[in-house]
């Protein structure tokens, strides 16, 4: 059976791998390989189940390595581990982020740069007097 293949390189702790995202026994819109394979089998649903079901993260099953799809065993890789500690902490820091005060700290930041190695940057000091005055007019509180 011929299978199109959406595949991703992953770089784990011994080697990379190339990882299967998604096959179909059809051509479809971005695939990157065809394999002419009968390892993998259909679901109920007629598709194939290339990730494990049993957990909201999904994480794969397959492989290709020398042109044969064989297993991926997620388990051994610590990328894969402490996924629900690393998912919860990315989306603390979403809620945290705040881009304007993220980038008055790096106006701040460049500025103290450039005055410390002697820099004038015209263009720099244009923005940041616009910004430091228009601070200055609407005072906190």
């Amino acid at each position: 059976m011929k299978l199109y293949l959406e595949t991703k390189l992953m770089t784990l702790e011994d080697e990379e791998h190339e990882i299967i995202l998604r096959v179909k026994d059809e051509e479809f819109l971005g695939y990157d390989r065809i394999i002419n394979n009968d390892v993998l089998s259909k679901n109920e649903e007629g598709k194939f189940i290339v990730r494990e079901q049993k957990t909201w993260w999904n994480f794969p099953l397959y492989e290709i390595e020398d042109e044969e799809i064989i297993d991926f065993d997620y388990n051994k890789y610590s990328y894969f581990a402490d996924t629900d500690r690393r998912m919860a902490l990315a989306f603390k820091i979403n809620e945290l982020y705040n881009p304007p005060s993220e980038a008055k700290i790096l106006r701040r930041t460049l500025k103290k740069i450039l005055d410390n190695l002697g820099i004038v940057d015209e263009d720099f000091r244009k923005y940041n007097d616009k910004v430091e005055a228009i601070i200055s007019k609407n005072p906190k509180g």
